[in-house]
């Protein structure tokens, strides 16, 4: 069971495993040992504490947050999460609240030998978070890393927090779900902190990455989506080897259409840290876009095999989808499984292939936000009056059209092809080519838009997607002399 090596006697052990030129690791969420509730959100806080500080040493590889955080139970197999996840080592552990005191034990695991490599506690004052982050911190760089075979030197820190209240808001905002509705509690978190304390620069990188959900899913919008640029940026400003905030710039600028600088900085990236999935991710999101689904899959691939489970890779599921390889699809859409973007997501495959009754048990489960598509499809399915169905047409692609990303175009244009309203759906989906959403090749083999082939109007949209793709292939090509 996991937890039952950690109240062995408290001395340091040291046992270094062989060293390697790159390791993997993974750290677990912490188990929360003691009665009090209300510490439960340091079980992910502090696993991202201890991630971020081995994330400084340049051989090591680390699986993010979005990776590790399923791996929240008591019992988990060690063996087994990490064969899942690819990784060579795990850290894992628990804390407990006693009186003003916070003791935390940390374990690392080597997977291939199924042996404990390195444990320590750490006691600290409970309200004391910013010095309980400096013992972490400098017992994984004085003693964790050596244990697990550091092929190179530690790098310093990008910044340290210097408000408790700052700091305490972020850790509680790394366990606030990522679906609409409790990620703007999250933005809300997050803002109070860098209003606070502006210096901490994964602040800035959580409360980007927030703001672009809320302005691709839910009603930011644009406004949302320049809140996230301006936030990247004083991110990557405050420290410029965050890998997140970097790949997250690229998709940003994809999602605004601004697709030949979004691939000039996401093959330099892909060049500058050929280790990294992000990097691999944020090249393949630019080449979805310009409609290079072949190469969009193949870094896709990559991205995935480098970091198993990372759900920020999700949309690579759109990839599959637009190729027809909708079970592959399906494999990325679970790596977000039970959020509202994953049902919706899985009830556009099983549309595709037919499954109308798997579709419809999808998209329940979605909010009522045109943007998921919720009321259409139901409407469709249920063939309801053309006026109520004309209404909801109108809804969402009103509410389509306030997104400056082409991607929702092009598919809710699809569905509304599906549900019969030719004339919306060519609107949408041209405005999707026109934000250099260049769905060459997807115009021409998705199943849902069989009603508009054959049109004039589908003729004009399908050359001006590879005018579309050619612009690209012509900027690219100049940019690469």
């Amino acid at each position: 069971m996991l937890g039952l090596l950690f109240w062995q006697a408290k001395r340091p052990s040291l046992h270094p495993v062989e060293s390697a030129t790159s390791r993997a690791i993974a750290v677990l969420p912490l188990q929360n040992a003691g009665s009090d509730k209300d510490f439960d959100f340091l079980r992910l806080a502090l696993a991202d504490e201890i991630a971020t500080a081995l994330s400084h040493v340049q051989s090591f590889s680390i699986r993010p947050s979005a990776t590790t955080s399923k791996y929240k139970d008591l019992n988990a197999d060690l063996q087994q999460a990490g064969r899942d996840m690819g990784v060579t080592s795990i850290v894992t552990g628990h804390f407990l609240k006693e009186g003003e005191q916070l003791e935390i034990t940390l374990e690392a695991v080597d997977i291939a030998s199924n042996r404990s490599v390195w444990r320590d506690t750490i006691n600290a004052a409970a309200s004391d978070r910013i010095a309980m982050r400096d013992q972490i911190t400098s017992k994984v760089r004085q003693e964790l890393v050596p244990a697990l075979g550091a092929a190179s030197a530690v790098t310093e820190p990008g910044t340290r927090p210097k408000s408790e209240e700052a700091y305490d808001l972020y850790l509680r905002s790394i366990a606030v779900p990522h679906d609409v509705v409790p990620n703007k509690d999250a933005i809300a978190m997050l803002e109070r902190s860098v209003g606070v304390d502006p210096s901490y620069a994964p602040v800035w990188e959580a409360l980007a990455l927030r703001y672009y959900y809320d302005g691709e899913y839910a009603d930011g919008g644009e406004q949302m989506l320049k809140r996230s640029d301006s936030a990247h940026e004083r991110a990557l400003a405050l420290d410029p080897n965050l890998i997140l905030a970097a790949s997250q710039v690229i998709t940003n600028r994809t999602t605004q259409g601004e697709v030949g600088s979004a691939y000039a900085e996401a093959s330099a990236l892909v060049k500058k840290r050929p280790e990294s999935a992000q990097a691999h991710f944020a090249l393949a999101y630019v080449l979805r876009y310009v409609g290079l689904l072949d190469q969009s899959a193949h870094e896709c691939e990559t991205a995935l095999a480098s970091d198993r489970g990372n759900y920020i890779f999700r949309s690579c599921a759109l990839v599959f989808m637009e190729l027809n390889q909708q079970q592959r699809a399906m494999d990325f859409v679970r790596l977000d499984a039970g959020s509202e973007w994953a049902a919706r997501t899985a009830a556009y495959i099983f549309l595709r292939e037919g499954k109308l009754a798997e579709a419809r048990q999808s998209i329940q489960k979605t909010s009522a936000n045109p943007l998921m598509a919720r009321d259409l499809l139901e409407s469709c399915f249920d063939h309801s009056p053309t006026s109520v169905l004309d209404r909801i047409a109108q809804k969402t692609e009103a509410a389509a059209l306030a997104q400056p990303d082409g991607e929702p175009r092009y598919h809710l244009g699809s569905l509304l092809a599906y549900c019969g309203r030719n004339d919306a759906a060519l609107r949408l989906l041209k405005s999707a080519v026109e934000r250099n959403y260049c769905a060459y090749t997807a115009l021409q083999t998705d199943a849902l838009l069989a009603k508009l082939r054959g049109s004039t109007e589908f003729n004009k949209l399908l050359s001006a997607a590879k005018e579309c793709q050619n612009r690209f292939r012509a900027q690219r090509d100049r940019s690469s002399r």
